[in-house]
């Protein structure tokens, strides 16, 4: 297993205390939740069940329960009336420290909004008095916020953890491309982002063009349907969804500009934004200094901006095995498509403890027609930082800091008592003139490919 080691030490310490454990462990699909569990348990040697729901339904899937546990504790295959019996059952036959974790547990809270009451008395009746600790695995964010760990949940107060495991930062996600230098790392997370189970397809030993070819635009391999998969598995409707995110990988916000693209009325296309931040596939993005603006939408999966860009659009020519002419038009456009990549690095890279700049926000800033990559706020200092990110090969010169400088005034927050400070990013380096600068100012951070990986590389 790579990297999550703050997460394995969060899971490790509670599963290892003798009090029972009701942990909540949530994220978006393909994050590596099912790995994490399943890793700490086979290396704690805990006796544990592991169940995976689906969709069947309430019934089915507490009668699949049960049949799991008769298998694990090598018994006779129980009769049982719901969640209630089939725990009862497990609780009757164990002894000592045990583990259940329940995968997916949002497809019965979708199911049955009266699932947390059930788990509610399954831990404080059934469970009472027993050494049986629960891990309630779910990757829709919403449903687990909201019928799990919210006050308003028949659960709430009862768990003693929670995580929400996000998406690896492009310096831990270098644990799967260790050959990569920074700047072909960045260009890789551009392709597939930090989801593992996307990484992971792709090969340490060959050049990112080759693993692209074979990974993603080759009939057969993984990543080349994964979207309409993942899609068809959460959603009911995925057409919709596929042209929502089709027009927002080309560019379009706003949500006038996706309701254009894809002729649909704009008022209509709220209830699919929702379904798709619930998914932590889209977010909505305010002004770091102001988020009662109008907020514009993008797409937060690497992996599904890039294939809605150069796979979908091909899909004719890829079907029939003609995959050299769209790796070479994609390896040709690849790195307009990473400067918007590079940017969301550069934030990851303000947003880490080790910042020379600590911020308590961090994003974009916008008003009008004029823009700032990289924005972050410190309400506690009232320090504001912003930066701008370069994904050329040419190195930076003076005028870069010339032209923020003279954005500053344009950002509205906290008046003239506020402290500022600029961060550069490039990818080419920075001209002399600029390093001497940086080197007499306290104000001035320069970043290039390589410093920006170590910021995001986990501690």
């Amino acid at each position: 297993m790579i990297d999550r080691v703050r997460e394995r030490d969060w899971l490790e310490s509670h599963l290892r205390e003798d009090a029972r454990q009701l942990l909540v462990l949530y994220g978006r699909r393909r994050v590596g939740k099912t790995t994490l569990v399943t890793t700490v348990l086979d290396e704690l040697e805990i006796p544990s069940v592991y169940y995976l729901c689906d969709k069947r339904g309430i019934e089915a899937n507490a009668g699949a329960f049960a049949r799991r546990c008769a298998d694990a504790l090598d018994d006779v295959e129980p009769a049982v009336d719901g969640f209630v019996d089939a725990f009862r059952y497990l609780s009757n036959r164990v002894s000592g420290r045990f583990v259940v974790a329940v995968d997916e547990f949002s497809y019965l809270v979708e199911a049955d909004e009266e699932v947390p009451s059930v788990f509610q008395t399954i831990v404080d009746e059934v469970l009472d008095g027993t050494s049986v600790s629960l891990v309630l695995l779910g990757s829709s964010i919403s449903m687990m916020e909201e019928g799990v760990l919210s006050y308003e949940s028949p659960l709430y107060g009862r768990r003693t953890g929670q995580w929400r495991l996000e998406p690896m930062t492009v310096g831990e996600a270098g644990g799967f491309l260790p050959g990569y230098d920074a700047v072909d790392l960045i260009r890789a997370y551009g392709v597939v982002g930090g989801i593992p189970a996307y990484l992971e397809q792709f090969e340490p030993d060959v050049d990112l063009a080759s693993n692209v070819e074979r990974n993603v635009l080759s009939k057969g391999a993984f990543l080349y349907e994964e979207p309409e998969f993942l899609l068809r598995q959460e959603l009911r409707e995925p057409t919709t969804y596929m042209a929502i995110l089709e027009a927002m990988a080309a560019g379009a916000s706003r949500v006038t500009e996706i309701a254009n693209e894809i002729d649909k009325p704009a008022s209509s296309l709220s209830r699919y934004l929702d379904k798709l931040e619930r998914l932590a596939l889209v977010e909505r993005e305010t002004p770091v200094t102001d988020s009662n603006r109008r907020g514009v939408y993008r797409l937060t999966d690497h992996f599904l901006r890039f294939w809605f860009r150069y796979v979908l659009p091909n899909r004719a020519t890829l079907e029939q095995g003609h995959t050299e002419p769209v790796r070479t038009s994609t390896v040709e456009t690849l790195p307009r498509h990473v400067s918007w990549t590079f940017e969301d690095v550069c934030r990851q890279a303000v947003r880490q403890p080790t910042f020379p700049v600590a911020c308590s926000r961090v994003g974009r800033w916008w008003y009008d027609e004029m823009e700032i990559d990289v924005c972050g706020v410190n309400e506690r200092t009232e320090t504001l930082l912003l930066g701008e990110c370069k994904w050329t090969t040419e190195p930076v010169g003076p005028n870069l800091l010339t032209e923020l400088e003279a954005l500053e005034p344009e950002v509205r927050w906290r008046g003239s008592d506020r402290s500022v400070a600029y961060a550069l990013f490039s990818k080419g380096g920075f001209a002399g003139e600029l390093q001497t600068a940086a080197e007499r100012r306290n104000d001035l951070h320069l970043f290039e490919a390589t410093d920006v990986v170590e910021a995001c590389t986990a501690n």
